[in-house]
């Protein structure tokens, strides 16, 4: 490692989210518990084990009744709530809603397989499949958002979906929520738990609509706003090849409570762009004189966003982001970043002072693809820090993987006592995580803000 020698006023500061993991918990079991209770109410747990098709019809109920639940809780994930963002990060919220989505597709494929085995028993397989897709009321509309449902796990799948632009998956994935809102009827009207127990139909039913002006309220509100009063680029430099920084500001950007570290959604509300939403982390702490964005070239959508101009007006939804200077605490900190993802740590880097002892890691493939250098000297100078930097390939350092263990404790000494910090690609996040804790740091004290998107 090479080693080199070392603001703003910051914006309304995000509130703190007063919400517990016990809170989180004691809502899912409520959840469950009342899905379970009805289910059990309406002799569910009594009818398994009699004949083939109460067994069935038992197993049906329950699975539909699950597989509902799967979706209002992967629906309320997808509010961008900032009491549940400011507590676990939209990354993991929407890691969470992936295995919710996963867990909503088990669950009604098995409620299909155990409807047809409860119907077939009567008249036969092919009685049974024509009943459950157009014979009785309503299943035509469920029949088709089963399939519009299993259309978007598959193409969710990483390997299909990795095949595919950002905006086509996303725009598929919507059809997931058609999916479930004409799947909905059948519930009320076929369903032995609501068809005649007008209090689960309606604490059902309640349950559904709140979360639909939930997502009214909390998400839909918040991107329409964004759009009908959206900032403007102030400014644009290009620190290095391929490299943009994009200065946003608005009289109403005072309003913003964004921390350093955070990042935002950006939409480009040019032709043909505002369709198209993307991520981009601040790369310097929010302040008066607007919302800076570090940002390279490595796609559509972010080649599109180093060729805007001033004037242009941008959509922004936020901020979102859980890796911000409250998880430092008054700890020395050790940052490291890959590529451009030192715009969050230079951000970060101007909330510390001198008590943080920090050290900023910088790897970069090439010196031309470094970017705020000035800017980091200058703050670490100012804080007594230290930066170091790793450049070029790794078949050429003269360490084959410069954040192994006993190379981050020959570096930083005192390493287990820091709060760790790590952004960049996703190799980059394993391999500092993996050799920090080798090192001795608590997993509790490494941090990164994952990639969901």
């Amino acid at each position: 490692m090479n080693k080199r020698t070392s603001k703003t006023r910051v914006l309304g500061e995000p509130d703190q989210s007063r919400l517990l993991d016990t809170d989180v918990g004691a809502f899912l079991a409520f959840l469950t518990v009342v899905v379970v209770g009805i289910w059990a109410h309406h002799g569910g747990f009594n009818n398994l084990g009699l004949s083939t098709t109460d067994t069935a019809t038992s197993l049906d109920q329950i699975t539909g009744l699950l597989a509902s639940e799967s979706g209002i809780l992967g629906l309320i994930l997808i509010t961008r709530t900032p009491m549940l963002e400011r507590r676990y990060g939209l990354d993991r919220m929407f890691n969470w809603h992936r295995v919710l989505g996963a867990s909503m597709s088990v669950f009604l494929l098995l409620h299909v397989i155990f409807s047809v085995w409860a119907w077939s028993t009567p008249g036969g397989l092919f009685a049974a499949v024509k009943s459950l897709t157009g014979g009785e009321p309503y299943m035509a509309m469920a029949s088709v958002g089963a399939v519009l449902v299993g259309v978007v796990t598959i193409t969710s799948i990483r390997s299909i979906r990795n095949s595919m632009t950002y905006e086509m998956w996303y725009f598929i994935h919507l059809v997931a929520y058609i999916g479930l809102a004409i799947s909905f009827s059948h519930q009320i009207t076929l369903g032995a738990d609501f068809a005649t127990d007008k209090l689960a139909r309606w604490t059902w039913v309640g349950a559904h609509v709140a979360v639909v002006l939930w997502i009214m309220w909390s998400r839909w509100r918040t991107l329409i706003l964004s759009i009908l009063h959206p900032p403007k680029v102030s400014a644009v430099s290009h620190p290095a090849p391929g490299l943009i920084a994009v200065t946003l500001n608005s009289p109403a950007i005072s309003r913003h409570r964004a921390h350093a570290g955070q990042f935002y959604m950006l939409r480009q509300l040019a032709p043909g762009r505002r369709w198209k939403t993307n991520p981009f982390s601040l790369s310097s702490v929010p302040s008066s004189a607007g919302l800076r964005f570090t940002i390279k070239s490595r796609g559509e959508a972010s080649d599109a966003m180093t060729k805007i101009r001033v004037g242009t007006r941008v959509a922004i939804e936020g901020p979102y982001g859980v890796c911000t200077p409250e998880i430092i605490g008054n700890e020395p900190v050790l940052m490291v970043a890959g590529g451009v993802g030192i715009g969050p740590i230079v951000s970060l880097a101007e909330n510390l002072s001198p008590h943080h002892k920090p050290i900023i890691v910088y790897r970069a493939h090439s010196q031309k693809e470094m970017v705020h250098v000035e800017e980091i000297d200058a703050l670490m100078k100012k804080l007594g820090g230290q930066l170091f930097t790793v450049i070029g390939p790794r078949s050429a350092l003269k360490v084959s993987d410069p954040f192994a263990a006993e190379v981050l404790r020959k570096s930083v000494p005192d390493i287990a006592d820091r709060v760790v910090i790590v952004a960049g690609p996703e190799s980059l996040i394993k391999a500092v995580q993996k050799g920090a804790r080798k090192s001795g740091v608590p997993t509790d004290r490494i941090h990164a803000e994952r990639a969901w998107w």
